[in-house]
């Protein structure tokens, strides 16, 4: 496979591609569910079913390969299984180099999510009908993918375009010897056409929010901002935001029976009342406004100043989530207006 990486084909040929994968994968995709589009397993009787474009869904991929409870033993089996996740989407492409930062780093590899990590096939496509409480563009993104993805989808109206993105993806188009050919220009000139009016959707969308030009400084010098008091007046600490955060990835370990050589790990949030707390009761955190507002510190300046990362990608999940209707856009907006 030299010179293009940017391949079309029809639309038979991908399925015929895809009936062939989810005989030798677990094919996770999206399909209609009971409050709209989820995350489904796939063979080849029912690809049909499976939804393209739109906008991310509700489960992060974080799901796949850091679940929210697992048994991180020393005697424990690593997982064995070999999965595809079709359908992620840019925000969650994003995050997974925050819990690639964390979980993979050289000195202290995590195995388990090593494991899942490198037996994981990522085949991303571009967002089209973003929700209304996407707003990557408001953070300087794009609402398609640009690089962590193994194939991109990106639907036109007869073909679509695929993209490799690592030498994975690439061995995966190979071993299937599909039918393809070099995207022609005009092919790539109505992909970014397309791109475009996603950008601009997204624009619209978010139109009332203000947001500095360099997302990094949005809570810089704002540490005493009154926005978190207000704000915060409305968090009941549920977890859900950062349970629901494709990059949030703070976890718990306990024991996982009488034996002390085995543990469980568990998502933990910095929004709960003890996440703080240490031997003898102390809590550097112990009021809901310190832990709110750690949140928004821990994504727009402690992960930037550690991996060079924002730990917020845009989704807008924790909108949605919220149990107090917290919007992190309105939060940002007005702290970011406020004087230091």
């Amino acid at each position: 496979m030299e010179g293009e990486e940017i391949y079309y084909l029809k639309n038979e040929d991908w399925q015929k591609f895809l009936s062939q994968l989810s005989k030798k994968f677990s094919l996770y995709a999206p399909a209609e569910g009971l409050v709209g589009p989820e995350y489904r397993i796939f063979g080849p009787e029912n690809l049909s079913e499976i939804i393209y474009g739109g906008a991310r869904l509700t489960q992060p991929i974080k799901f796949f390969l850091c679940p929210p409870q697992e048994e991180v033993s020393s005697t424990a089996s690593l997982p064995d299984r070999k999965t595809i996740v079709l359908g992620v989407k840019a925000c969650d492409l994003r995050a997974l180099s925050i819990l690639d930062g964390i979980f993979l780093d050289p000195e202290f590899t995590d195995p388990f999510y090593q494991k899942i990590r490198e037996d994981s096939i990522l085949i991303s496509d571009d967002c089209t009908e973003p929700r209304e409480s996407c707003f990557c563009t408001l953070l300087g993104d794009n609402p398609f993918p640009e690089k962590t993805f193994d194939l991109n989808l990106s639907l036109l109206d007869e073909v679509l375009l695929v993209e490799a993105g690592s030498a994975k993806g690439k061995a995966l188009l190979e071993e299937y010897n599909l039918t393809m050919q070099p995207a022609t220009e005009e092919q790539l000139k109505l992909r970014q056409k397309k791109r475009q009016e996603t950008i601009k959707k997204l624009e619209e969308k978010n139109r009332d929010f203000k947001f500095p030009q360099d997302a990094r400084t949005l809570v810089e010098g704002r540490y005493d901002s009154p926005a978190w008091t207000e704000f915060a007046q409305d968090c009941v600490s549920c977890g859900a935001c950062t349970n629901i955060c494709p990059a949030c990835n703070c976890f718990l370990l306990a024991e996982a029976s009488a034996k002390l050589d085995e543990k469980e790990r568990f998502w933990d949030s910095c929004q709960y009342t003890g996440y703080a707390r240490v031997a003898g009761g102390a809590n550097p955190r112990s009021k809901l406004m310190e832990r709110f507002r750690n949140r928004f510190y821990c994504k727009f300046e402690y992960k930037p100043k550690n991996f060079n990362l924002l730990s917020c990608t845009g989704c807008g999940r924790c909108i949605e989530a919220c149990q107090g209707k917290i919007d992190i856009r309105e939060v940002l907006t007005k702290v970011a207006a406020g004087k230091e």
